[in-house]
């Protein structure tokens, strides 16, 4: 067995083949342009948006805060949240059933894998990507280029619908907490009140200043009573006529001030004893109604945001006509089928050239 791998050897190889490797390499690369000339063409619709952050649907804070910044861009966690939406299973069977992307993909609906097989071709055709600058790119690729941008931008839009959804349910969820905890303190404020209404009847205290005016009374009556003990000793040392009857009434209005003493010395002493305690609950109810106040008006701003929309996103570039195709790139694939064929025939002719060499007797024996 005598081969001639030379150069010279090859180049006689190839001139003696070079007319089938030329019908070869040319009848492929006719027949590929026929067949890359009836593939249909593809457009690709893109948009882009960035994520946007939780804080644009929260109202502003109530009450000293000293956490007044709000930010506007999402971040990463959020933006995680869009891609999952984007791929989420509410998302594609929206888009299937608005389009009816199984009549426009020509499968089934009824067939045993229908529901992966429409799946599987919306996968290959739509994509969600980030950008270089942290931004998502959702792109749709059709044969009709107008479908191609009204899925793009329909599916933003559902994107958007869904993590509006989210952050609603989660203010909804908060909305709820604050009717339960202000039921709960409106009820201990009842209770409170309650509590301060019979501790005051207990200790007969009807305002803050009424231990000034019981001092007052207690004042006027212990010098009036020193005034009548000085006209009582005036009149019983007196020879006038009459003295007599005078110490009588005198000492009679001695003895009603020194009764009206006993009983306000009585009242100031019980006013002592629970003004501390309603001192305490009144403090106590105070902060109360302070804090459900608060909780009112934040509960307020929570209803007022619930019920205003916002976006979950913040829209880049909104998805348009495409008017070049995405797909096939032709006179690529051309060149490549061409240089393919080429080789393949190149190949071809050297392994037929070197069969033909062979000596067969030489290897059975």
């Amino acid at each position: 067995m005598n081969q001639d791998y030379s150069l010279l050897g090859i180049l006689k190889t190839l001139n003696k083949w070079i007319k089938p490797i030329a019908y070869a390499t040319i009848g492929i690369t006719i027949l590929s342009a026929i067949i890359l000339l009836l593939l249909p063409n593809y457009y690709q619709a893109s948009t882009q948006f960035y994520a946007g952050h939780p804080d644009l649907s929260q109202p502003a804070p109530v009450g000293n805060s000293s956490n007044s910044n709000s930010y506007i861009y999402g971040t990463d966690n959020d933006l995680d949240r869009l891609f999952s939406l984007s791929t989420s299973s509410e998302l594609y069977n929206y888009l299937i059933e608005k389009y009816d992307l199984y009549n426009h993909y020509e499968i089934d609906p009824d067939s045993q894998k229908a529901q992966a097989r429409i799946r599987l071709k919306l996968s290959s055709l739509y994509k969600t990507l980030k950008t270089e600058y942290g931004a998502i790119n959702l792109s749709v690729e059709d044969k009709d280029p107008d479908l191609a941008r009204d899925m793009a931008n329909d599916a933003r839009n559902k994107i958007n619908e869904l993590s509006q959804r989210m952050v609603k349910a989660s203010q909804l969820q908060t909305i709820e907490s604050f009717d339960g905890n202000l039921v709960e303190k409106q009820s201990k404020s009842i209770i409170l009140n309650d509590s301060l209404s019979r501790v005051k009847d207990r200790f007969g205290i009807y305002s803050r200043s009424q231990g000034g005016v019981y001092a007052e009374l207690i004042t006027m009556t212990s010098s009036s009573m020193e005034a009548l003990q000085s006209e009582i000793a005036m009149y019983r040392n007196s020879r006038m006529r009459g003295a007599a009857d005078s110490v009588r009434i005198k000492r009679i209005k001695y003895t009603g001030n020194e009764k009206k003493l006993a009983s306000l010395e009585k009242k100031v002493k019980l006013y002592n004893s629970g003004i501390s305690i309603v001192d305490k609950l009144t403090q106590e109810l105070s902060r109360l109604n302070d804090q459900i106040s608060l909780d009112k008006e934040r509960k307020r701003q929570l209803e007022a945001s619930y019920n205003t929309p916002y976006s979950a996103l913040l829209l880049v570039e909104a998805a348009e006509t495409p008017i070049d195709k995405s797909r096939p790139k032709r006179s690529i694939l051309l060149v490549m089928t061409a240089l393919a064929a080429l080789i393949l025939s190149i190949l071809i002719a050297f392994l037929v050239e070197n069969y033909r060499k062979i000596n067969w007797s030489e290897i059975k024996a």
